[in-house]
């Protein structure tokens, strides 16, 4: 498999590639005003109603449903650091288990792994889900996963290889909020 290449960064590519740093940032550079705005938009899900704990679980399910390793490396820290355990985070990337001992969470993944699978959820995970979270959560659940999802054919069309390690999202945070992207 060979990698797409990176753009070349001029001044303008380069200062929007700072702002966030990470290979997939690269890579979107490619085009003519999109970057910026994709950040905008994937990073507002971190202001959104649902929690950290279950955006960061919806995010890790689609990066193992969807067989991406760039969404897992990105994301697990974030899954642990938001209340995922060791061990349910563990179940989470293992895309053949779809039972958890809370309902909740058996509701979220099977929602989100027919999602992903079916490009668009079968109505009895839907049904499901909304026993558990109100419309308006699943409705940003399911904007999240989708959005995952279009990230996820990207990473894997082009090949976009691996950080050298998670992004620090505490950081990124902070940062994000101090440039005005977040």
């Amino acid at each position: 498999m060979s990698q797409f290449p990176f753009p070349d960064l001029d001044a303008e590519k380069g200062a929007q590639y700072e702002l966030f740093p990470i290979n997939l940032t690269r890579m979107m550079l490619h085009t003519q005003g999109l970057t910026l705005p994709y950040w905008q938009y994937g990073l507002s899900f971190r202001n959104s109603k649902i929690t950290p704990l279950v955006r960061e679980r919806v995010i890790v399910r689609v990066g193992a449903v969807a067989d991406c390793e760039y969404q897992l490396v990105q994301h697990k820290s974030e899954a642990l650091r938001t209340g995922t355990s060791q061990e349910m985070l563990a179940g989470l990337v293992d895309p053949q288990r779809q039972e958890f001992d809370d309902p909740s969470l058996t509701a979220l993944v099977k929602y989100v792994d027919s999602l992903v699978k079916n490009l668009g959820a079968k109505q009895q995970t839907l049904d499901a889900l909304r026993k558990y979270f109100p419309d308006n959560e699943v409705v940003e659940i399911t904007l999240l996963a989708g959005t995952y999802v279009l990230c996820a054919a990207f990473l894997k069309s082009l090949h976009v290889p691996l950080d050298d390690g998670p992004v620090d999202w505490t950081a990124a945070d902070a940062y994000m909020k101090e440039v005005g992207l977040q």
